[in-house]
């Protein structure tokens, strides 16, 4: 216990020393970024209680569905998270130089892995957090609830999430014990379908449509707040989501006792899920941990065997500037298993996504502001798998050249050429997915739709792009060499912030000639097109001033000296 107390007192002293030079640029810097979080925080909150407003009051469609509508949404973070910690903790408690610099001094290595396991969870939490404090107290708000009931929410929501990431690490020491005897690539190719499988099997158990059908048959009654949990799929009553949805369902209608119900569920299977990860890391942490040495060891000997385009002694059509600076990332990213594992986990998300909105259609249900915002949400998401993309793999470009960014300042390589080689890739594939969610999510709502909201995307994608590779420039850390922890720290947070900020503000611009096509194809009225595109210049002309900003913050970044 000394040992863990010890390492908590200088990681708390680490986190707190100050040590920022007082000067203009850094207190501009902390002025924005209190700024900006401030704005989301409120934005969230404000947000909270309009989308409540509309779906209650002007859709009517009860709390009983509204909180299977949370319950539903809690799943899919359940599971990010729950991916994220796998691949997060994969990163920081077998590849950091930390974890090594703790295994050569007298700390027995199950502690260094419960020290960790915390370490991460926090770390990575602050935004997630703000987030949920945010969205908690527009839900308190809008529903004349106590301050109690906003503690008892924090106290269920917090379990969810430690549960999600206790499972996690759970995972990741049973996937490095079995890839030892079958194979990595089997393991995670079988995970990844056991994970495919497990959201499919939960949408068709507990289909959005099926049950938006089944409820909508007691209206008027709905609005009445009538309970309907016999609606509920009986395997989905014993998911954590479930009981955070049902926990806060309760505490709105004032029975207490089963709020406290589901609470104390909550609580119980956290502490049971990380009492299990704890026992499986002193177990097995210090066994893993040299398996996964040797199974780095035999996958580097493999690659020195192989040669690929990649490799630096093959010529390509690129000029030897370009090759060098393009071919050195893609070999830094194949080199390292969290990086490419957690591409394909995202494209994953991704293909999930794609599969579950294919040639959705609304047009006919009869109230136009509704199929407006079924199609706003589909969009947002859109532009959220896009703002992970990129806040996961151009914002940490400029940072992952470490040392060797001192040798590109003394090299006669020109900084605009530098950073137009290091974008150009990962910005490429991007741009690639945002077109084909765009398609996917459009095609049959016609041609005008499918044109109108592939230029929007690609718009919104450049520029999103631009806003994290900016921020990456601004907030730039050479010592750092984990790409996901770059992407969970400060600087991190405050790009995903703005993000936010950004594709909100076209999600509002965008109501108002949206809601006009669907109201004329509904009434079977002629819709003035010319108007409709028009429309895009309220979104065109900002999106190209932060894509001009956020882009010579990057180039001015890389001048200054370090």
């Amino acid at each position: 216990m000394k040992q863990i107390l010890h390492i908590l007192k200088f990681k708390i002293i680490a986190f707190l020393r100050f040590d920022t030079k007082f000067t203009f640029n850094s207190i501009i810097k902390s002025f924005g970024s209190s700024l900006i979080y401030i704005a989301f925080a409120a934005g969230g909150y404000f947000f909270v209680q309009r989308l409540f407003y509309f779906l209650l009051v002007e859709i009517k469609i009860g709390l009983f569905l509204l909180h299977e509508f949370i319950s539903m949404i809690l799943f899919i973070f359940f599971i990010s998270v729950n991916i994220g910690n796998i691949i997060v903790s994969y990163s920081t408690l077998y590849k950091s130089n930390e974890i090594n610099f703790f295994l050569t001094k007298p700390i027995l290595p199950a502690r260094i892995f419960a020290i960790k396991f915390l370490d991460n969870f926090f770390y990575s939490s602050s935004t997630l957090i703000m987030m949920l404090f945010s969205l908690l107290a527009g839900y308190v708000v809008y529903f004349k609830l106590s301050f109690e009931a906003f503690l008892l929410l924090v106290l269920g929501f917090v379990p969810l999430i430690f549960s999600a990431a206790s499972l996690g690490v759970i995972i990741l020491l049973l996937v490095i014990r079995l890839a030892s005897q079958y194979g990595i690539k089997k393991i995670i190719y079988g995970l990844i379908s056991l994970y495919f499988l497990i959201i499919v099997f939960f949408f068709n158990l507990n289909s959005p449509k099926m049950l938006v059908t089944t409820v909508l048959r007691y209206y008027p009654f709905v609005s009445k707040d009538f309970y309907l949990g016999d609606l509920i799929p009986p395997l989905i009553k014993f998911l954590p989501n479930n009981w955070f949805a049902q926990s806060a369902y309760w505490l709105v209608r004032g029975d207490i006792s089963f709020s406290l119900a589901y609470l104390f569920l909550q609580i119980v299977l956290s502490l049971f899920l990380f009492s299990v990860a704890i026992y499986l890391g002193h177990r097995w942490y210090f066994k893993t941990w040299l398996l996964n040495a040797k199974l780095s060891a035999d996958f580097v000997s493999r690659r020195k065997e192989n040669k690929s385009f990649f490799n630096l002694e093959n010529k390509s059509f690129l000029k030897l500037q370009s090759e060098s600076i393009v071919k050195r990332d893609l070999l830094m990213f194949i080199r390292e298993p969290s990086q490419y594992i957690h591409f394909f986990v995202l494209l994953f998300l991704i293909g999930v996504f794609i599969f579950s909105v294919a040639g959705i259609k609304f047009v006919g249900l009869g109230n136009y502001n509704l199929q407006t915002m079924i199609y706003l949400s589909l969009f947002l998401f859109n532009l959220l798998f896009i703002s992970t993309l990129s806040l996961r793999f151009i914002f940490p470009l400029i940072s992952l050249e470490g040392l060797a960014f001192w040798k590109m300042k003394s090299s006669p390589v020109q900084n605009n050429f530098f950073l137009k080689s290091k974008i150009v890739i990962f910005s490429s594939f991007i741009l690639l997915i945002a077109l084909s969610l765009s398609f996917f999510s459009n095609y049959k709502f016609g041609i005008v739709l499918t044109v109108f909201s592939a230029f929007i995307t690609l718009l919104a994608a450049m520029t999103i792009i631009s806003i994290n590779f900016g921020m990456g420039g601004l907030y730039t850390n050479f010592k750092e060499k984990n790409a996901i922890r770059l992407s969970s720290s400060q600087g991190a947070s405050l790009s995903f912030l703005i993000n936010i900020v950004y594709m909100l503000f076209i999600v509002i611009v965008l109501y108002k000639p949206l809601s006009g096509l669907f109201l004329s194809i509904m009434i079977k009225r002629p819709f003035d097109l010319i108007t409709f595109y028009w429309s895009l210049i309220p979104i065109a002309i900002p999106s190209f001033i932060l894509i001009i900003t956020f882009l010579k913050l990057a180039a001015n970044s890389i001048k200054k000296d370090f």
